[in-house]
């Protein structure tokens, strides 16, 4: 169809203004929603009006636009830009997608924009700028808040551990230890879970990556099923000795049942994660390991939370190193300090 040249000049403008603001959008520039910016706003103008918009727009906003696609895409023009504006307009500017379709319907991201947010993210695009979520941050900071908590419960109570049993027991000192140790119990058990709630979010998506990335029919009838669980579910152990060899295509795993950290994984974490997750109203140490559930489930303390957050960092960091040799952790691993735990950087927000 043969458009006017006043239909040109206001198709052009709105092109490059709809790409200025989703750009502005993907930068954390906007403090709401973006604007309606349609055709129609502009088809009523003077044309005079319209070609100095236009030529100023020609002038700087195309130059700008281009150098935000250059600098944070591979293969996405300004043109390209402007046609994220409708599906995150009519979200209210809260957009949310798999990184995979992303790429496949808008662009592709430059490696330092996703600085290390791997193939099974989501692209999440609102007022706070462009985020990508995956599993594993979300729950890296479940093990760091819990873990912080419990720190900081367990400083608040060495005060009332110095105070004589009678003292104790005064009824207010005693409701102020009864709270302090109950919120400290329930820190401790939440970290418990969340080490090995990470583990194996951090294991099954390399499995998932790596079955979305490339043509497993030529592996194994096993190995395929250590990857997918198609024909039978795969215990947390076998995946995180098989997995790491599976997609680095070695005979040799980094872990081994028998060598730490993967032995203490198995003799720390994963039974006092079971105590709490299959615990039960008796018990019964025969059945599970020679070990009693519920004295474990019981007994949970400060010291055995802080080595199982250490025993689930270093498993992390041996995998990642064996599948990314360039560096030693993956980009999410909070920074750690002993004495207040986990340091959370500015940008790490939740929504």
């Amino acid at each position: 169809m043969i458009k006017s040249g006043r239909e040109r000049e206001a198709a052009e403008i709105v092109r490059f203004k709809r790409a200025a603001a989703v750009g502005r959008l993907l930068l954390g520039e906007l403090d709401g929603p973006m604007e309606p910016i349609f055709k129609d706003q502009h088809m009523m103008r003077r044309r005079s009006d319209l070609r100095a918009e236009r030529d100023a727009i020609r002038e700087y906003l195309r130059s700008e636009v281009a150098k935000f696609c250059r600098q944070n895409f591979e293969n996405v023009e300004p043109e390209d830009l402007a046609k994220w504006y409708k599906p995150i307009f009519e979200h209210e500017s809260n957009f949310h997608l798999p990184l995979i379709d992303f790429t496949r319907d808008f662009g592709k991201f430059r490696t330092s924009v996703l600085n290390g947010s791997p193939p099974h993210s989501t692209v999440h695009v609102s007022t706070w700028g462009l985020q990508f979520d995956f599993p594993e941050r979300h729950l890296m900071h479940d093990l760091a808040t819990t873990f912080n908590e419990a720190v900081k419960i367990e400083s608040r109570l060495i005060p009332y551990r110095t105070k004589t049993r009678r003292e104790q027991k005064q009824q207010k000192t005693r409701a102020e230890i009864a709270d302090l140790i109950r919120r400290e119990n329930v820190s401790q058990r939440a970290c418990i879970l969340s080490c090995f709630n990470l583990i194996e979010a951090y294991i099954n998506g390399i499995a998932w990556d790596y079955v979305q990335l490339h043509d497993i029919s030529g592996l194994s009838k096993d190995n395929r099923n250590v990857l997918t669980e198609s024909e039978r579910l795969v215990n947390i152990i076998d995946k995180l000795i098989k997995i790491p060899r599976i997609v680095t295509e070695r005979e040799e795993s980094p872990l081994h049942q028998t060598r730490d950290p993967l032995k203490s994984f198995i003799d720390i974490v994963k039974p006092y994660r079971d105590s709490i997750v299959h615990a039960s109203p008796f018990a019964a140490a025969e059945k599970f390991g020679g070990y009693d559930k519920l004295r474990k489930l019981y007994d949970l303390n400060l010291t055995t939370v802080s080595l199982a957050v250490d025993i689930t960092i270093t498993l992390i960091k041996d995998i990642h190193k064996f599948i990314n040799i360039s560096s030693d952790a993956p980009i999410w691993i909070l920074s750690r300090s002993q004495e207040d735990g986990f340091i959370f950087k500015t940008e790490d927000r939740e929504e």
